[in-house]
């Protein structure tokens, strides 16, 4: 009796001993799971300060490519992080407002195309523009020469451009300021290249 006590006791510290290991390497594998995570949330720019000035870098990007405002033909790729409240802003609906004056062709691709519906009413109104707005994952790279991508965690579609298409990444990659000769200018990635603007 006391023997098979004995056993049972060395049994349960076996046990005992398995479980805290297991719940021990468990918790560090969370962690690391977990920073891994708060790492790559981090590597993609929640913000673009030069969001409110985006028409006059277009202006001037599209003027250093001998594009004028009127041969602009945008795509432009939905955000993948729409605002989890109503009262925040939609910083698609903010470039919208600045790029719409002018404005002889227009792509947007989305998820969520009832969202736009007001937008494209308002455009067919005003200025006459039939705003086209496709799902994603489709074929929608014809009659494009700019692509104003939105997202933060999308892939970029640079394979799938022709080398006459600007391919401007709004939040996957960083905008910066530059300090040359005394301006405050700031350095926009176009595709693989970056594109210094003057401060607007």
């Amino acid at each position: 009796m006391r023997r098979q006590k004995g056993t049972e006791d060395r049994e349960h510290g076996r046990k005992s001993w398995f479980m805290r290991l297991t719940e021990f390497f468990y918790k560090r594998s969370t962690a690391q799971e977990d920073l891994g995570e708060a790492k790559e949330e981090a590597a993609y720019p929640r913000e673009n300060p030069y969001l409110h000035k985006l028409r006059g870098i277009l202006e001037q990007i599209l003027s250093r490519y001998q594009l004028s405002y009127r041969e602009f033909r945008p795509l432009l790729i939905d955000t993948d992080t729409p605002p989890e409240s109503m009262l925040d802003e939609d910083q698609v609906e903010i470039v919208l407002e600045q790029i719409s004056q002018d404005l002889n062709f227009l792509r947007i691709v989305t998820d969520r195309p009832v969202y736009f519906e007001e937008y494209i009413q308002r455009m067919y109104e005003d200025n006459g523009l039939v705003v086209q707005v496709c799902p994603r994952g489709g074929e929608y790279l014809t009659d494009v020469n700019v692509i104003l991508d939105m997202e933060q965690k999308g892939e970029c579609p640079l394979k799938h451009m022709r080398e006459d298409m600007l391919y401007i990444p709004v939040y996957k990659r960083e905008w910066r300021q530059v300090e040359n000769m005394g301006n405050l200018d700031i350095s926009i990635p176009i595709g693989y290249n970056t594109v210094i603007v003057k401060g607007v």
